[in-house]
C-alpha cells in the first residue's frame, strides 16, 4: 500500500469511526443519558476524562510549541511545531469541547456556559481557558506558517511563544473544578493543580511521540529516534511526578486509618476500586521502563507513549470513581441509589462509541491539517538545514 492510499484510507477509517460517534449521540439525545452508566452518585464520567485529556494534550502541545522557541535545549523541535500547535488549536480543543457537549446531554444548554456565566465558577474560567487556547494556536500556528514560507523573521515568534507557554500552564486551572470542592476530601488537595499539569505534559509528550513516529512513518517528517528518545524522558519525568502524587495520596489515607479519605483510599486499593487502581499503577511503571529507557526502536517508543496514555487515563478515571461511589452524604431513594449497591463504574458502549467518534473526529482533523496546510511536509528541508543533513528514524 502506497503512502496516498494509506492517507486515505486513515482518511475514510476516521470519517466513518466520527460517524460512529455522531449515531451513538444520536441515540443517546432521543433517549436520554440513562443509556450512558452515569447516575446520580457517578455524575461525571468518561466524557469528563475524555474532556481532561484532550484540555491536557492542548496545553501540553501549545508548551512543546512555544518551549522550542524560549528554549535552546528545545530547538531542535522547531521544524515539527507548526503541527503541534494546529493540534493545540483545533483538534485539542474541539475534543475536549465536544466532550462537554456530550457531557451536558441536551447541547442547547451549552449556551448557559455563556448566557448564565459566573467568573467565581471554576467551570467558567475553563470555558475561557479553551476560548484563549483556540486564539493563541491559531495565531501561533499562522505565525509559524509564515516564518516557513520566508514571509516573517523567527525572532518574531518570541512574544506569542511566551503568551502560549504561559496560557500552556494555565490547564493547572482544569483542577479548580475539582480541588475547590471541600466536601470531596481526594480531589480537594493543594496538589491537584500541579497533579493536572504533570499529566498534561505526559499526554500531549506521549500523544506526540506517537504521532511524530507515524508521520515518520508515511513520510511527512523526519525525526531521528535521539529526538523521540529526548521526548519520551521528559514525559517519563512527569510521569515519575504523578507516581508519587499517586502513592503519596495513597499513603497518607492508609497512614490515617480512619476517617473520610481513609473509606476512599481503601476502597480503590483494596475494594471494589482495587482491579482499576492496580491496572493504573502497572501502567505508570511501565510506561516509566519504556519511556526513560533510551531506545533505538521507535516500536518500543510508541509502545511506552501508549502505557502512559493508558496510566494517565486511569489516574482521571480513578480520580472521579473512588470519590464520586464514596459521597461523604447519601442520596434518599431506593437501595439502587445506595453507594454500597453501586459497585464501581463501567462506561456503557454507547458511552465508549461517541467518545470514540470525538476522538476519531480529531484525528480526523489533523489528517485534514497536513493535507490542506501542508504541515508536515516541508519540514524534511528544515530538519536538514538545522541538523546539517537528513534525520533519520528506526522503524
Amino acid at each position: 500500500m502506497n503512502k496516498p492510499i494509506q492517507f486515505k484510507a486513515g482518511m475514510i477509517i476516521s470519517a466513518l469511526l466520527a460517524v460512529l460517534g455522531i449515531v451513538c449521540w444520536i441515540l443517546q439525545l432521543t433517549r436520554g443519558l440513562q443509556l450512558t452508566h452515569m447516575n446520580d452518585y457517578m455524575t461525571w464520567g468518561l466524557y469528563i476524562i475524555g474532556f481532561m485529556l484532550f484540555t491536557g494534550i492542548t496545553a501540553g502541545s501549545l508548551i512543546f510549541t512555544s518551549s522550542a522557541y524560549l528554549f535552546p535545549s528545545m530547538a531542535e523541535y522547531k521544524p515539527y511545531t507548526r503541527i503541534t500547535s494546529y493540534i493545540g488549536a483545533i483538534c485539542g480543543v474541539i475534543a475536549a469541547g465536544l466532550f462537554i457537549v456530550v457531557d451536558i446531554g441536551n447541547p442547547e444548554r451549552a449556551w448557559y456556559i455563556i448566557t448564565k456565566a459566573h467568573i467565581a465558577s471554576p467551570m467558567f474560567w475553563d470555558t475561557v481557558i479553551l476560548a484563549a487556547y483556540v486564539i493563541i494556536g491559531i495565531l501561533f500556528t499562522r505565525q509559524l506558517i509564515l516564518v516557513q514560507e520566508g514571509k516573517k523573521d523567527e525572532q518574531d515568534l518570541r512574544i506569542i511563544s511566551i503568551v502560549a507557554f504561559v496560557a500552556g500552564l494555565l490547564v493547572m486551572a482544569t483542577s479548580f473544578v475539582f480541588a475547590m470542592q471541600v466536601a470531596r476530601p481526594l480531589w480537594n488537595n493543594p496538589v491537584e493543580p500541579v497533579s493536572f499539569l504533570a499529566a498534561a505534559l505526559v499526554a500531549a509528550f506521549s500523544l506526540l511521540i506517537i504521532l511524530f513516529a507515524i508521520l515518520s512513518k508515511t513520510g511527512h517528517i523526519q525525526i531521528s529516534s535521539d529526538k523521540l528518545n529526548k521526548l519520551g524522558q521528559l514525559a517519563g519525568l512527569f510521569l515519575l511526578f504523578e507516581l508519587f502524587v499517586v502513592l503519596g495520596e495513597v499513603a497518607i489515607g492508609l497512614y490515617a486509618g480512619q476517617g473520610e479519605e481513609a473509606v476512599i483510599i481503601r476502597w480503590l486499593v483494596a475494594g471494589k476500586g482495587a482491579p482499576f487502581f492496580w491496572v493504573e499503577i502497572i501502567a505508570i511503571v511501565a510506561g516509566l521502563i519504556l519511556l526513560l529507557k533510551k531506545s533505538s526502536k521507535t516500536s518500543v517508543m510508541v509502545a511506552g507513549a501508549s502505557v502512559s496514555i493508558l496510566a494517565i487515563f486511569m489516574i482521571k478515571y480513578n480520580l472521579l470513581q473512588a470519590q464520586l461511589l464514596n459521597p461523604l452524604l447519601t442520596y434518599g431513594g431506593p437501595v439502587g441509589y445506595n453507594p454500597a449497591e453501586l459497585g464501581v463504574y463501567i462506561p456503557s458502549l454507547i458511552e465508549v462509541g461517541v467518545s470514540i467518534g470525538i476522538v476519531a473526529l480529531g484525528w480526523l482533523l489533523v489528517l485534514i491539517g497536513l493535507n490542506v496546510l501542508d504541515l508536515g511536509s516541508g519540514q524534511k528541508q528544515n530538519a536538514a538545514a538545522q541538523g546539517g543533513g537528513t534525520a533519520k528514524v528506526t522503524v
